[in-house]
């Protein structure tokens, strides 16, 4: 067995080592990546950031809190087609022909006309006419 290829898939740095000098090493790398000292978080500073978070919960929460009811109205009107529908399939109207219809109505007249006779010229050349 090759020495070199039972290493693969470890990492190529090891880990730091243990007890006081590991942790006065990973210090001492720490303060040569940092660019700017750090800054002193004051009790202002705190408390500033405190009110922060604490306005942009309240907003999060209402944001939240519409969606949801937007949420809950939708779930209500999708019901209501349904019963709808329900009742029109009980009058006898064909409900899968009505769907078609309602998406027909929400194209735009000239797609519409474009499609349909498109689709009447395939059918003749097909024989299906």
């Amino acid at each position: 067995m090759d020495i070199q290829n039972s290493f693969d898939g470890m990492p190529d740095r090891l880990p730091p080592p243990t007890g006081n000098g590991g942790a006065e090493i990973m210090r001492s790398a720490d303060r040569k990546r940092r660019k700017a000292p750090p800054v002193k978080e004051t009790a202002e500073d705190r408390q500033q950031s405190d009110q922060t978070y604490g306005i942009a919960a309240d907003e999060l929460r209402q944001f939240v809190e519409q969606f949801e009811q937007l949420d809950a109205e939708k779930k209500d009107l999708t019901e209501q087609q349904k019963e709808l529908m329900a009742e029109a399939k009980a009058r006898g109207y064909d409900t899968k022909v009505m769907r078609k219809v309602i998406a027909l109505r929400k194209r735009d007249k000239d797609d519409v006309a474009e499609e349909e006779a498109i689709l009447e010229m395939y059918k003749a050349a097909l024989g299906m006419m």
